[in-house]
């Protein structure tokens, strides 16, 4: 007897915690017979797939508390919708429209909808503003400064949202798409964090977060992180090949494709002309990027400084060591290895590199 009340008391307990979610959607004539999946944003993990039939889809689970979910269609990246789900929650998602829609009759859904059309009126706003300027002849720095009350009062929109909806998913989702624009430090996000109830799960927060702490390992007065890659050649490479030996070394994270990193490398080759030799040198690291590109642009930009290559599935990623989301990322190493400055660009790197080598 004392047993089956054990099973009994534990089956009440199960049932208590755990209850089911629907979500019903909607799909266009392409997408019919195309798989569509539920990815966990927690685990990143597929929870469930189903087909496109007669323009609908449709899943059925248990959940014992919020969870959010990715629904894409034939795992394509443009064709996706975010879903929160909570116990006995009824949500609709529709993706015959331009843009899929998701609603849940006044739920977490809903009020990520209403955060997101408040963002978006906001900005249509801003975005005539600025056209009108533009037509009085402004210039780009006077209207950033008379547009910038507008623009806080977006980030407030978010703000605000994630602060009035920290006790649910709501809030974490909308920490998870402003994290990295908002907090600039590891210690501003981590204040955040602390009030956010389900921000740990989410995994690109997580993920996020671990770029912060990356990034303070690597932030100026720290020892520099070792990385390995490949010569143009195609030997093996590693940074403390060059840092760490004696001299100054300016490193330059880039990518053939990306245009900011174009607008730095005659300034780079300027230094490496000026300063190269026992003393100094440049160093490209090139990222993000497909071999044959990167080897073209070597020739077509006219550089001749020293370049590790980094392969897309190296198994050290530079830019995950150093924290790095943008390129171009320049850093100056000191002869010890440790890192001076990050962040350089143009008449202040020139400057400082200058200033160490006087």
């Amino acid at each position: 007897m004392r047993i089956l009340s054990i099973i009994a008391l534990s089956a009440l307990a199960l049932s208590a915690t755990t209850q089911s979610y629907h979500i019903t959607g909607k799909a266009d004539e392409k997408s019919e017979g195309k798989m569509v999946y539920l990815v966990d944003q927690n685990t990143l993990t597929y929870a469930d797939s189903c087909v496109v039939k007669d323009g609908a889809f449709e899943f059925k689970g248990d959940a014992n508390d919020q969870c959010l979910f990715e629904l894409n269609i034939n795992k394509n990246r443009r064709n996706k919708a975010y879903v929160i789900v909570e116990p006995n929650s009824n949500v609709a998602v529709d993706f015959s429209g331009r843009a899929a829609s998701v609603t849940d009759n006044g739920g977490l859904n809903d009020k990520v909808t209403a955060i997101n059309d408040a963002v978006t009126t906001a900005g249509n706003a801003v975005n005539a503003k600025i056209q009108q300027l533009q037509t009085e002849g402004k210039s780009q720095k006077e209207i950033s400064e008379i547009l910038n009350p507008d623009l806080e009062a977006i980030y407030d929109i978010y703000r605000n949202a994630i602060e009035e909806n920290k006790d649910n998913m709501v809030g974490a989702y909308i920490l998870g798409m402003v994290a990295n624009q908002f907090y600039t430090t590891l210690e501003e996000l981590d204040v955040v964090l602390a009030k956010v109830k389900y921000a740990n799960n989410i995994a690109a927060i997580r993920k996020g977060r671990e770029e912060y702490v990356k990034a303070a390992a690597t932030q100026a007065g720290k020892m520099f992180v070792d990385f390995t890659g490949l010569t143009v050649d195609g030997q093996a490479s590693k940074l403390s090949d060059y840092v760490g030996k004696g001299q100054y070394v300016l490193v330059d994270f880039w990518a053939s494709w990306c245009g900011p990193c174009q607008g730095e490398i005659p300034n780079l080759i300027e230094l490496q002309n000026k300063f190269g030799g026992e003393k100094f040198t440049v160093l490209g690291v090139n990222v993000w990027d497909e071999e044959e590109k990167f080897k073209a642009a070597l020739t077509e930009e006219g550089i001749t400084y020293p370049q590790i290559f980094v392969p897309r599935n190296n198994k050290d990623n530079a830019t995950e060591l150093y924290g790095i989301k943008g390129i171009p990322q320049i850093i100056l190493f000191g002869p010890d290895g440790v890192i001076i400055k990050r962040d350089l660009r143009g008449e202040a790197m020139k400057a400082l590199v200058e200033e160490k080598l006087k």
